[in-house]
C-alpha cells in the first residue's frame, strides 16, 4: 500500500484534494451548518486544530466562483441528498482571516486592515458595473483613503455583492480574535475591541443580505459586547457536544490512520490525545500529521513548536508577586490537574491579571488544559494537562522563568566560561529545591521531562549558541547539541540517561559517553576547535553530571 502524501504546509482544501494528499473527511460539517438555523456561528478552538482548513472547505463548497467543481466527489457530503447538493456553489462568499493583523500599535493594525480591505475590494471591483453601487466609497477603500467608516467596510461589501448577484452572501471570518489578544498584550485593547465590535455589529447583526456567517478563533470574548450586541451569533465552544468531531481527529479516525500506515498505537495516545471536546475524545491533528510525516515516526513535540504561548507565559510569571498564579501553575505541573475551576467562557480579558478562573479558562481554550469530564454549567470543573506533548511545553515555559533567579547570569553563561561545576550545582539546586513536579515516573517519560527542562534553561537569553535537539548526526540522533555563534567558546554534546536503580549512576554515565562515541554525534561539530561531551544521568530528583 502506498501512503498518501501529508500536506502540513497548506490549509487550502483544493490544494490538498487535487494533490491527492491525506484528508480526513470532515465534510459532514457542511451538512450540520446547513441544518443549523443559526444565522451566524462561532467556533472557538485551539490553534492548529483544523479551523482554517474547514473554512477553506466551506468556501469551495458554497462559493459560486467554484461552480461545477469536483473537489467533493467521493466525500461524505455528496451522499446526503439533494437538500444539501442544491446549496453547493450557490452563493457569493467573502472569506478573510485576521490572523496577520497582529501589530505592535493600534495605528499599525488600522493600516494593515486598510490593506486587507483594499485587496478584498479589488477582488470584487467588477461589481461597480452596477450603477447602484457607491463607487466613490468603493474606490476610497481600494486606495486606502477611508478610515472613519473602515470598520463598516465589510458590511458594505456584503450589501453590494448581494445587490450585484441578487443573492444573500456567506461570510467566513477566520481567526477573528488574533488582533484582539495581541492588542491586549501590546496595550491597545480598548481600541481594538471598539473596532472589532463595530465590525461585528454592522456585518452580522440583523443583516438581511447575509445568508450565513461562520467565525473562528481561539477564545470567545463576549463580556465586551462583541457577541451580545451582535446577538444572533451562536457560539459552539469546545465544551459543547455539537460540532465536537469537526475540529481535531477522533479516536476512530486516528486508529484508522495508524492502521493504514502500519504503525503501532503505542505512545501515540499518551503524546497527542487527551482532549475532551464536549463528550468526544480528540487527538491533536497537527501533531498526528507531523508524526505520520516524520520518516521515522518519532514521538516528540510538534504542536508546541507552532507558537502561541507568549500571552500565557506573561500572565503567569508577571503576576507572581501579585497573585498565587505561579504557585497554582507549579501545582498543576506537579499533579497534572487543577480542581475547582469555574470556567468563564464569556471571558473579559481585563480580568486576566486578577482572576485565576479567567486565566485557567484561557489555558483551556488554547489547548494547554482540558476538562476531565463534561463541564455542565462550568462550575467546579477539574482541568488537566491533556498529554505528554503539552506537559513538556509547560515545563519548558516554567524553566524559562529561572532567568530572574541567576542575578543576571544564565545557565548558558556557565557553559561558555566552562564553569561546569557551577552549572551542575545550579541544576541540582533547581531540581531538588524548586520544582517538586520533577518527580516523574521511572520510565521513558522522565528522560523527556529532563530533556525539556534543560532545553528550557539553555534557551533563556541565549545569544551564544544555536541549541538543537533530537536531530540526526553520525549514526543516530543526539539529545542536545550547542553550536557556538561566537568565537573562543566550546561546543557541547549533551546526552541524558535514565538510571534504573540508585547503584547504577556511574554505569549509566559511562553508557552515555559510549553512546556519544559509538554513534559519532560529534560529526556535526567537526569544524569547532573544542567540543565538550556532557552526560547527565538521573533518577527522579537525583542526578549526576560529568563532562569529557
Amino acid at each position: 500500500m502506498i501512503n498518501k502524501p501529508i500536506a502540513t504546509g497548506t490549509h487550502d482544501f483544493k490544494e490538498i484534494i487535487e494533490s491527492n494528499s491525506l484528508y480526513i473527511d470532515k465534510t459532514l460539517f457542511i451538512k450540520e451548518l446547513i441544518d443549523d438555523t443559526s444565522k451566524v456561528l462561532c467556533f472557538p478552538r485551539p490553534r492548529r486544530f483544523g479551523k482554517t482548513l474547514n473554512m477553506s472547505m466551506l468556501d469551495y463548497y458554497f462559493n459560486l466562483d467554484y461552480k461545477d467543481n469536483t473537489l467533493f466527489n467521493g466525500l461524505k457530503i455528496m451522499e446526503q441528498g439533494d437538500k444539501y447538493l442544491r446549496e453547493m456553489n450557490k452563493y457569493p462568499v467573502i472569506s478573510l482571516s485576521l490572523k496577520e493583523l497582529k501589530k505592535e500599535t493600534y495605528q499599525e493594525f488600522i493600516d494593515k486592515y486598510k490593506t486587507l480591505m483594499s485587496e478584498l475590494y479589488k477582488k470584487y471591483k467588477f461589481i461597480l458595473d452596477n450603477p447602484d453601487i457607491n463607487s466613490d466609497f468603493y474606490n476610497k477603500i481600494i486606495k486606502m483613503e477611508e478610515e472613519s467608516q473602515l470598520a463598516d467596510a465589510l458590511s458594505y461589501l456584503v450589501r453590494d455583492l448581494s445587490k450585484y448577484y441578487g443573492l444573500q452572501v456567506i461570510v467566513l471570518l477566520d481567526e477573528y480574535d488574533a488582533p484582539i489578544l495581541y492588542g491586549y498584550e501590546k496595550g491597545y485593547y480598548d481600541e481594538i475591541i471598539t473596532f472589532i465590535k463595530q465590525l461585528f455589529v454592522t456585518t452580522f447583526k440583523d443583516n438581511n443580505n447575509l445568508r450565513k456567517g461562520v467565525i473562528t478563533g481561539i477564545s470567545r470574548i463576549s463580556k465586551e459586547n462583541l457577541f451580545s450586541d451582535a446577538n444572533n451569533i451562536e457560539v459552539y465552544n469546545i465544551t459543547d457536544s455539537m460540532y465536537s468531531t469537526y475540529f481535531g481527529f477522533t479516536e476512530q479516525e486516528v486508529d484508522i490512520l495508524l492502521q493504514e500506515y502500519s504503525l503501532s498505537p503505542k505512545g501515540v495516545e499518551e503524546w497527542y490525545d487527551g482532549y475532551l471536546f464536549g463528550d468526544e475524545k480528540i487527538y491533536n491533528p497537527w501533531s498526528i500529521l507531523k508524526f505520520l510525516k516524520n520518516p521515522k515516526h518519532i514521538l516528540q513535540s510538534y504542536w508546541v513548536k507552532t507558537g502561541g504561548v507568549g500571552l500565557l507565559k506573561n500572565l503567569i510569571y508577571n503576576a507572581k508577586d501579585k497573585t498565587n498564579l505561579l504557585t497554582e501553575f507549579e501545582d498543576i505541573l506537579d499533579k497534572g490537574y487543577k480542581e475547582h475551576v469555574n470556567i468563564d467562557l464569556n471571558m473579559d480579558l481585563k480580568n486576566l491579571e486578577g482572576d485565576p478562573n479567567t486565566v485557567w479558562t484561557l489555558f483551556l481554550l488554547t489547548g494547554y488544559l482540558t476538562p476531565t469530564t463534561s463541564v455542565g454549567d462550568g462550575e467546579n470543573v477539574t482541568l488537566r494537562i491533556p498529554n505528554l506533548e503539552v506537559k513538556k511545553n509547560l515545563l519548558e515555559m516554567a524553566t524559562s522563568w529561572f532567568k530572574d533567579d541567576f542575578n543576571g547570569n544564565t545557565m548558558v553563561n556557565y557553559l561558555t566560561s566552562e564553569e561546569i561545576n557551577i552549572f551542575k550545582d545550579k541544576l541540582e539546586k533547581m531540581v531538588l529545591e524548586t520544582f517538586s513536579y520533577l518527580d516523574v515516573p521511572n520510565n521513558y517519560e522522565s528522560e523527556a521531562f529532563y530533556h525539556a527542562f534543560v532545553m528550557g534553561l539553555l534557551r533563556v537569553d541565549n545569544t551564544y549558541y544555536e541549541v538543537t535537539s533530537n536531530r540526526e548526526s553520525g549514526y543516530g540522533r543526539y539529545d542536545v547539541i550547542l553550536k557556538p555563534k561566537v568565537n573562543d567558546i566550546p561546543a557541547y554534546i549533551i546526552e541524558f540517561k535514565l538510571v534504573r536503580d540508585d547503584s547504577n549512576f556511574e554505569k549509566t554515565i559511562e553508557k552515555a559517553f559510549e553512546q556519544i562515541e559509538e554513534m559519532k554525534y560529534d560529526v556535526s561539530l567537526k569544524d569547532y576547535d573544542k567540543v565538550i561531551k556532557m552526560a547527565i544521568a538521573f533518577k527522579g530528583k537525583k542526578l549526576k553530571l560529568e563532562t569529557r
